[in-house]
């Protein structure tokens, strides 16, 4: 059977994979996530997931078969008066309310990256999912209410969307909406069973 490592230190992920019943091992990467110069929002992501992969693959040093490793990030993007800019973690309340106001009345692009990466073949697939999120107009006294209330200060963008954050959205265009929370479900399983015939129902199911 498969053995799963998920290279993220990220709590949500690590949640969306035992919320359908998937365990996995979890190794905090130590990577630079900082931004090349003219990189675009869906090669940074791409490149840090595998980045993640490879070093917890590295560090594990496991020539067993079975051992595939899941990087994944996301990169979220708004169109601002000044340009595109890049939504990171606010790690402080007021950051998080600075993102949230100039995100109002706008679209936000949610780049989710996904890696699997097995070090006994050393195959490694890489693959992006897209999520758009059209922010409503908020009051931003409702707003400092909110980042009080569930201090979303570890994500990016600002927000909890599997809270009261999508109460912050007037809609939300996407293929799966665990993407938003950080970790492409239906594409972790297509490509698990693309590429390496692992099927995440059946384990699941057990």
């Amino acid at each position: 059977m498969a053995h799963l490592i998920l290279a993220s230190s990220s709590q949500y992920r690590k949640m969306l994979l035992e919320n359908i019943g998937i365990q996995v091992d979890t190794y905090a990467p130590d990577i630079d996530e900082t931004p090349l110069c003219n990189e675009s929002p869906t090669a940074l992501s791409l490149r840090l997931a595998e980045a993640k992969a490879r070093r917890v693959a590295a560090e594990f040093n496991s020539l067993d078969s079975d051992v595939i490793v899941i990087g994944s990030d996301q990169v979220a993007l708004v169109q601002t008066g000044t340009g595109p800019q890049l939504l990171g973690k606010p790690g402080t309340s007021e950051n998080a309310v600075k993102q949230l106001m100039a995100c109002q009345g706008k679209q936000v692009s949610f780049y989710t990256a996904l890696c699997l990466h097995q070090p006994a073949s050393k195959k490694t697939i890489t693959q992006v999912d897209e999520t758009r999120v059209f922010f409503r107009h908020s009051r931003e006294k409702a707003i400092r209410a909110y980042v009080e209330k569930e201090q979303p200060l570890d994500c990016a963008g600002s927000f909890k969307s599997e809270g009261l954050g999508i109460l912050l959205f007037e809609k939300i265009e996407s293929r799966d909406p665990n993407s938003l929370i950080g970790l492409p479900i239906m594409l972790l399983n297509e490509l698990l069973g693309a590429h390496f015939n692992v099927d995440l129902l059946e384990i699941a199911a057990r």
